[in-house]
This record gives C-alpha cells, sequence and structure tokens, in this order.
C-alpha cells in the first residue's frame, strides 16, 4: 500500500513539474496583426505579395525578439476585392482574432470601406497599395496610416514628365470604379494645371473582357499619350488587345504603380515597350538599397520583390511605433506613429507625415523594355506628395468635361 502511494505521489509530481517546464511554452506571448488582401480575382498578384511582405518582416522581427517581447503573428483573410466581405473579414479579424494591426485591403473601394470598420475599433490600420485621393481626406482617421503613393502623388510626379517628354495631348482611359476614376481625376487636374490639354476620357467596367468598343473614340481623338489606370488582369488583357489593334505602336503609353506587377512584364513584354509608370520599387534598379531588399525577398521567395514592399516597410513603421509608445494601446501607437522616419528602406528614408498619416518618400520614374522596369528618373516625394488635405473634399470643383483648345 505505501509502496502504491510513493508511486503515486511521484507521479503526481512528475506531472506537476511538466506542467511548470511547459508553462513557459503555452504562456508565450504573442500579438496578432491581420493581413486583409485578394487572394484570387483580379488583384490576386497584390494580395499574395502584400501576404510575403508581411510575413518577411514579422520573420525578421520574431527573430530579434518579436515587439515587446510578443512573438508576432500573421491572420490572413481574403477581401474578395470587394467593400462587403472586407467589412466583414476586418471585423472578424479585430473582434475575433483580436489583431493589433491590420493591413489591407488591396481595392481603394474594398479599403476605404474597411476605414470605417477601423476607426469605430480603434484599429492600427496601414495601406499599402490602395491609391484613391479620399483616404488621407474625407476618409481620413487618427489610426490610419499609407505608405502607398495616392493618386494625388502619382499624377503630380507623371504629368509634368509626360508634357516635357511624350506629349501635349492625352486620353485618359480608366478602370471605372474607386481606384481608376481617382487616378484618372488627379491626373486629369495636374496635366491641365501645366497646360496639357486631355482629349479624351473613358471608363471601363472592372473586369472587362473586351476593351475594344472603346478603341474607336481613342482613335477617333488621336492624342499623343494613353494615360491608363486599370491593374491586375485587367491590365493584362487590356495591353494585348491594344496592342492586337496596332495601337502600342500608335501612342506611346503610361500609367499608375499598380497597373502591372513585375512579374508579369515578361509575359507581355512587346506590348508594354516603352511603357512609362512612376513606383517606388523595381528589382531592376540598381541603387544598392533597392537590391539590397530585393536580394533578402528572393533568397526568401524565389522571386523578385515588387510595390508590396510597402506591406513589409508597414510592419516595421508599426512595431517601431508600438516601441517607441511601450504599449499596444492604439490611440498611444497613433500618436507614435506621427513623425517616425525609417532609414535604410529599399527607398531610402521614409517619414510620416504628421498632418495625414501619409509617408514622404522618393519614387523613381520607370520606363518597360524588354519586360524590365527601368529607371529614367529619380522623383523626390516633397514634389510630390501635396499638401495636406484632412477633411477637405479632393474633387471639389472637379469635371471630366473636356477643355476645348
Amino acid at each position: 500500500m505505501k509502496t502504491r502511494t510513493l508511486v503515486a505521489v511521484l507521479l503526481s509530481l512528475a506531472v506537476l513539474a511538466a506542467g511548470v517546464a511547459l508553462a513557459p511554452a503555452q504562456g508565450a506571448k504573442v500579438v496578432k496583426i491581420g493581413d486583409l488582401g485578394s487572394k484570387v480575382g483580379v488583384f490576386e498578384g497584390y494580395g499574395k505579395y502584400q501576404t510575403m511582405g508581411l510575413t518577411l518582416a514579422v520573420e525578421e522581427l520574431n527573430a530579434k525578439g518579436g515587439v515587446l517581447g510578443h512573438k508576432i503573428e500573421i491572420v490572413s483573410e481574403d477581401d474578395e476585392t470587394k467593400p462587403a466581405p472586407a467589412v466583414r473579414k476586418a471585423e472578424k479579424l479585430i473582434l475575433q482574432d483580436d489583431v493589433k494591426l491590420l493591413v489591407g485591403a488591396i481595392s481603394s473601394g474594398a479599403t476605404m470601406a474597411v476605414m470605417d470598420v477601423t476607426k469605430k475599433h480603434k484599429t492600427i490600420h496601414w495601406n499599402s497599395v490602395s491609391c484613391a485621393e479620399f483616404m488621407r481626406t474625407t476618409k481620413y482617421h487618427k489610426y490610419y496610416f499609407s505608405n502607398q503613393p495616392d493618386s494625388r502623388m502619382q499624377a503630380n510626379g507623371l504629368a509634368k514628365y509626360i508634357l516635357d517628354k511624350m506629349g501635349k495631348k492625352v486620353y485618359i482611359f480608366y478602370t471605372d470604379y474607386a481606384m481608376g476614376q481617382s487616378d484618372g481625376r488627379q491626373f486629369k487636374t495636374a496635366f491641365e494645371k501645366l497646360g496639357g490639354e486631355i482629349v479624351g476620357v473613358a471608363g471601363a467596367p472592372l473586369d472587362t473582357k473586351d476593351f475594344g468598343p472603346w478603341f474607336g473614340d481613342i482613335n477617333k481623338t488621336n492624342p499623343d499619350v494613353l494615360f491608363l489606370a486599370f491593374a491586375g488582369t485587367d491590365s493584362l488583357r487590356l495591353m494585348t488587345q491594344l496592342h492586337s489593334f496596332g495601337m502600342t505602336k500608335k501612342y506611346k503609353m503610361a500609367g499608375i504603380d499598380c497597373f502591372l506587377l513585375q512579374q508579369d512584364l515578361p509575359s507581355i513584354a512587346e506590348p508594354m515597350e516603352g511603357f512609362v509608370q512612376l513606383n517606388h520599387f523595381s528589382a531592376f534598379n540598381p541603387d544598392p538599397a533597392m537590391q539590397a531588399f530585393n536580394t533578402k525577398f528572393k533568397k526568401r521567395w524565389n522571386v523578385d520583390a515588387n510595390i508590396a514592399a510597402g506591406a513589409y516597410d508597414a510592419v516595421l513603421f508599426w512595431a517601431a511605433a508600438v516601441e517607441k509608445a511601450k504599449s499596444f494601446d492604439s490611440d498611444k501607437v497613433s500618436a507614435a506613429h506621427e513623425g517616425l522616419c525609417l532609414d535604410g528602406t529599399h527607398i531610402g528614408r521614409q517619414c510620416i507625415r504628421k498632418e495625414d498619416h501619409q509617408v514622404v518618400m522618393d519614387m523613381h520614374l520607370y520606363r518597360v523594355e524588354k519586360g524590365k522596369n527601368l529607371p529614367i528618373a529619380r522623383i523626390a516625394g516633397a514634389d510630390t506628395i501635396g499638401e495636406p488635405m484632412v477633411g477637405k473634399d479632393p474633387v471639389e470643383g472637379f469635371s471630366w468635361e473636356i477643355k476645348k483648345k
């Protein structure tokens, strides 16, 4: 009997000891961040690379001990490139998963819808892909930050080069939803302000399969340049069809930073030859900082990086702000973001402007040559960002009307 009792006690102590030994692992502190992006559909590529950028940043931070002693975990959700699913997934990430940072969405319409959610729940929200002008103006809130050059920044950077180097008459063709409308409006405003002439405008629905019905009007106006505001598979179809109609040889082409990812260019190199766009990253930019980032990205994922480098930077900005605030409290972390700078990024020094939480950074103009985005000029961030317009209507007084000259 005594032997059985002794064995039972020893077994109990062994179990207790095992429990104590396991306690640190079971009680390891974790902080979650949300990755909300398009996983299928028109913008699938952008969502995939956003996840890659976030993962790379989190792995590097965790290797150094995480943030405030917490290991970082990513929870990913598909926004389906639509506002309603994006809102549902954002609510789930915040209320169920308790994320302290949300990065996303991909489409501008979805991102603006999610902004209402992050404002309501006081959740730090970083945007690294969407570019509608409303996000740092009428939709702005204190928990929102962006390192994606918005449509106003892109227009300011592109308009002068196009006018000086490509032509004075431009036709604007855009995808008819938030992103394309925004890019078209801001480019028209910037180009006309410089004295350029917009000879025509047209919008095609998202996920259009046949762009032919619009080509007649483009040819009728005979522009020097086609300014294109599309993205993803829409861009691939559009360029293929423009090329088959001989229009890529007839007109010069320019467009927005997310028109096509670098990974798509080799498959459509001939139609894209000579295409000009503004961007903050290219794997073929010889800048040492850009090459250093691309090297580690490619080592991890076996593919070149692209504009999703912004998602990587967003996590580093958030982590730096959390460490500065010494807290995950969103009000304290938001305040810690303001004026914060990162040095040694892929584009050099980046700083968050306090007034509208937009990151100020340099960008490059690129021209596609043989399937590669090659730099042709560096544009200072201070020259493109424009004045803060929080609470102001960025399209007040705007008209799509064509001004006759």
